[in-house]
């Protein structure tokens, strides 16, 4: 689709080559997840507005009108509805940091006016998504949410009262932030305590759209901290360094624990993710954490998976999923109800800026030529494709839904109870697809990455 400004011109070539996709791999038994939003707001738009982009209470119709078209064109078809995925990512690292498209920064307040024009606008879709399925636009078994993410917080020192705090501040400005308002209709208490009148306020007719406006709970996960009052003497970030708004009304220091296993190097010898850190006790502390805020909701783990380099023979990717899905185990025996784990990603691929993070279970032999500014037309032998030993971790799981040692125990002896080391629910990989160009609107990422 384009944008002329604040009109929105649908193209047919474009919703034909999703409707082809979505019914092809239906037709191979694989259920898409569509996602309405990834962090691409048509620049035409964003620029037409003023204020700008999720800044602007107005974008809440807009987005309204895109997602009014997505569920009569594709209604019909798709079961499972995202309406964005990680506001917390383009909300905190576009309008507060600036270091993401739009490229805003230094304001005490973007990071939350963007944040909750979005809340406003799931709402919104939510609401027409339900009112079109009584209507039979979409399907009658059609489930709607929104993705949030979220590493987890553990106190630097767990007998400090003050650590204690802020990391459970730290959940509930990153994950609380959008999961509370869902849920409850309002905005967390430490956050309204925190961030005083930086906060806006929700009406009560907001309110009252927000609450309840999710039929299940989607989760992305990647790795976990430790975390310190930016105050405290254990600090290594001074408060004011923390970037103002959100950053430094959340107050927290934070850092990698001891054990996390680093990310992939790459060809300079640095990390490639300096962000990440294997530490898969932490997923299933998120997956509690998010669980216990309503205890009915079922969770769609729907990003999960390491952050790797070109090597194909990954032992560590291999390590990593190996250890994430033994936590998820445990979550079921908890009996947290897991509905499904998609793994990031099915393939390499741009991640954001950079084609050197490599997240794919399968390997991608990018030309040289990749990523240039001239340009670049693939040869058919390029962009080979090799599965990396985690590949074959992920179908054989994906197969039989049982860990390799519980499916050669119960061949071995004919043992029922290897069950315990089964999974009840889908198990599948993300394969993103921005594969259709032309005629689109530019995004803001087109623009700044």
């Amino acid at each position: 689709m384009s944008w002329n400004g604040t009109a929105m011109n649908p193209n047919p070539d474009g919703i034909a080559f999703y409707r082809n996709l979505i019914r092809a791999l239906r037709e191979k038994r694989i259920e898409p997840i569509l996602t309405m939003y990834h962090w691409d707001l048509p620049s035409a738009l964003h620029t037409a507005l003023s204020p700008k982009g999720w800044l602007n209470p107005s974008i809440v119709d807009y987005f309204d009108q895109y997602t009014n078209l997505l569920y009569h064109e594709f209604g019909a078809d798709v079961k499972f509805w995202s309406t964005f995925n990680e506001p917390w990512s383009f909300v905190t690292l576009g309008y507060g940091l600036g270091v993401h498209a739009p490229g805003m920064s230094n304001s005490t307040t973007n990071t939350y006016l963007a944040a909750h024009h979005v809340l406003l606008s799931h709402a919104a879709a939510v609401t027409r998504f339900r009112a079109l399925k009584e209507t039979q636009i979409v399907r009658e078994d059609a489930r709607i949410s929104i993705v949030l993410n979220c590493d987890f917080a553990y106190p630097l020192n767990p007998n400090n009262p003050s650590d204690v705090a802020a990391a459970e501040r730290k959940m509930q400005f990153s994950l609380g932030w959008f999961l509370d308002p869902i849920i409850r209709g309002e905005y967390p208490a430490v956050m309204v305590e925190f961030a005083g009148d930086h906060l806006p306020v929700f009406s009560r007719k907001e309110s009252s759209v927000l609450k309840g406006s999710y039929d299940l709970f989607m989760l992305n996960h990647y790795t976990s901290n430790l975390i310190t009052p930016c105050d405290s003497i254990e600090s290594n970030t001074p408060c004011e360094d923390l970037s103002p708004g959100w950053f430094r009304d959340m107050a927290i220091d934070s850092r990698l624990p001891p054990g996390a296993r680093l990310s992939s190097v790459n060809e300079h010898g640095g990390h490639n993710c300096e962000w990440f850190g294997g530490y898969p006790e932490g997923y299933l502390e998120t997956i509690r954490w998010m669980h216990r805020k309503d205890v009915h909701a079922e969770i769609l783990l729907t990003e999960n998976g390491w952050c790797g380099n070109a090597t194909v023979d990954n032992q560590d990717q291999l390590w990593y999923y190996e250890s994430y899905l033994q936590q998820v185990m445990n979550a079921l025996r908890e009996g947290i109800p897991i509905l499904g784990y998609t793994a990031w990603s099915f393939l390499d691929n741009y991640e954001w800026g950079s084609f050197e993070p490599r997240f794919g279970l399968f390997y991608v032999e990018y030309p040289p030529q990749v990523g240039s500014h001239a340009g670049y037309t693939p040869k058919p032998t390029d962009l080979q494709r090799i599965a990396r030993p985690a590949a074959g971790f992920i179908s054989r799981i994906a197969k039989t839904k049982c860990f390799p040692e519980a499916e050669a125990e119960a061949e071995a002896t004919s043992n029922p109870t290897f069950l315990v080391l089964c999974f009840s629910m889908v198990i599948g990989s993300n394969l993103a697809f921005y594969l259709y160009r032309r005629r689109r609107s530019a995004t803001l990422y087109d623009k700044i990455i």
